[in-house]
């Protein structure tokens, strides 16, 4: 038996419109009409949860990786929108990476698998 794909994460929040203003506003999105962000084949649902006061505790422990074909166009992008980097978009061995912080202090990493330092 095959494991079953990934469809959607929560993400926990006592912040949801803010949240969710600033889901819109970084990635240039809107919910469907489930209410969840769509990042490929995997929607994103941000929701008002009974345990969660306030921004997360531990940041690193769930990060959302999200792979992109052109790390220096969402740079810009985000960079238009305000966001708070952690790590600026930099080259590594395997490509660009760069990691946003969202209101809620959840770590969202661009990455473009393979790019030089010029994103080609």
């Amino acid at each position: 038996m095959s494991p079953a794909p990934i469809g959607s994460l929560l993400l926990g929040s006592s912040n949801v419109d803010a949240m969710k203003s600033w889901y819109r506003q970084a990635f240039d999105t809107t919910e469907n009409e489930g209410g969840a962000f769509e990042f490929g084949p995997v929607q994103l649902f941000i929701e008002e949860h009974s345990e969660i006061s306030g921004p997360t505790a531990e940041p690193a422990r769930s990060i959302i990786n999200l792979d992109v074909d052109d790390c220096r166009a969402i740079e810009a992008q985000l960079n238009g929108a305000g966001v708070t980097w952690l790590r600026p978009v930099e080259l590594m061995p395997f490509g660009l990476i760069g990691t946003v912080v969202d209101p809620d202090g959840n770590l969202i990493q661009v990455i473009q698998w393979g790019a030089t330092e010029d994103g080609g």
